[in-house]
């Protein structure tokens, strides 16, 4: 039997309609999988790094986009805080590799619409690094996700693992995004 994982589509016997509890009975086949984070069955993964606080670790950013090649999933590359650096530089060389690159500053709200419109009508994970800012980005485009925030680490400069699980929210009936952790 396989574990369930966040995005699944599942079969559910109800044990009490009234307090919505029931089993699952079945998992449905899944369009796809990801390890790393655990989920399944999307769309589009769009890959939030930070340009500063912390910085960029394009190692990793490169085993993200290969991952998600592998896995033949669409991706979109997010430059977050870029008040702090420009990500123009970056943008310039990762333009080739992937669908989109964006810049967004989601502090001062800024490239938040032009990342909204490419979610809108599709199952999108949102992955990167602790601390780069994808809860507060999540809370911005969906202010009734509440995620908790941290800061990142002075001593080590990176984040601080505020988000712990995956969790997929619903923002309106044909749009949904994971939260996953750093």
């Amino acid at each position: 039997s396989i574990k369930p994982l966040v995005g699944d589509n599942v079969m559910v016997d109800i044990i009490d309609e009234e307090k919505k509890k029931g089993n699952i009975s079945e998992i449905l086949e899944r369009k796809n999988q990801l390890i790393r984070p655990a989920v399944a069955n999307v769309d589009q993964a769009v890959v939030l790094f930070a340009m500063a606080d912390p910085m960029p670790n394009l190692n990793l950013l490169d085993r993200f986009l290969v991952m998600m090649e592998r896995q033949g999933v669409e991706t979109v590359i997010c430059f977050n805080k870029s008040d702090i650096v420009s990500a123009v530089w970056l943008m310039g060389i990762y333009e080739k590799c992937v669908n989109q690159v964006l810049s967004i500053t989601t502090k001062e709200k800024i490239g938040l619409s032009d990342l909204q419109k490419l979610l809108e009508g599709k199952t999108t994970v949102l992955a990167g690094p602790s601390g780069v800012g994808k809860s507060s980005t999540l809370n911005e485009l969906y202010p009734e996700a509440k995620m908790e925030t941290g800061s990142v680490s002075e001593k080590i400069g990176r984040g601080r693992h505020t988000t712990r699980h995956s969790e997929l929210f619903c923002i309106n009936a044909s749009t949904y995004l994971f939260d996953t952790p750093g």
